[in-house]
């Protein structure tokens, strides 16, 4: 009897120390992921920050454009001055959010229901609604900027100012083409609605990161 319960202690031991290294693995790995979520957090916000404050200045001259106060004479003799309004019709920076932290953990809370809590719930909601919402707000500026630009291509501005080096088709199309207000509005419109899409994606990014860090 003696030599049963020796063997039934040892086997108990040895599922002891089993499951403790199983414990120890499972949290390393869940620290691993949470280290990796505020990664992505951090180069997204980094990214972000970046570009939106390019996209503030495009759009404070999108809408110089769409009131009509922009300086004829300097698009015509000032070539930076002329640069920054054509730049404001070649397009949009297509940011991508990197979502790997968030989607281990989605995986890992399939097989382990302990890790669901305010602050997974808090994370995947940020990208499952922030992500949905950027695929709708790019595809409609897609949509927009391409109309502008086909139309810009149609009237042959694209050719004059890159080829002939002959920019007057593009300042005249500013001030005196309804057609082209009508397709510069919608997009200029969207462009300022994803720049704040991702300035609050970028907000609430920062408070999550602070959250896993102290928790």
């Amino acid at each position: 009897i003696g030599e049963i319960i020796l063997v039934v202690i040892g086997i108990l031991i040895a599922l002891s120390i089993n499951n403790w290294n199983e414990k120890r693995k499972e949290e390393k790995e869940i620290r691993n992921i949470f280290a990796r979520i505020v990664q992505d957090l951090n180069q997204s916000v980094t990214e972000i920050e970046r570009e939106t404050a390019k996209m503030s200045g495009r759009h404070a001259l999108m809408l110089d454009i769409r009131k009509g106060e922009v300086n004829r004479d300097s698009l015509l003799t000032n070539d930076e001055y002329f640069n920054k309004y054509w730049n404001c019709t070649t397009g949009f920076p297509d940011i991508k959010i990197n979502d790997t932290g968030i989607r281990l953990l989605e995986s890992k809370i399939e097989t382990n229901y302990e890790l669901s809590n305010d602050l997974t719930e808090a994370l995947t909601l940020l990208y499952s609604e922030q992500l949905f919402e950027f695929e709708i707000d790019t595809q409609s500026l897609t949509s927009n900027f391409s109309r502008l630009g086909n139309y810009i291509d149609e009237k042959g501005i694209r050719v004059d100012y890159k080829v002939n080096d002959d920019r007057t088709t593009f300042i005249n199309m500013i001030f005196e083409d309804r057609m082209f207000k009508n397709y510069f509005f919608p997009y200029s419109r969207n462009y300022i609605v994803y720049k704040n899409r991702l300035k609050k994606f970028k907000t609430e990014g920062e408070v999550l990161i602070e959250k896993i860090k102290t928790k």
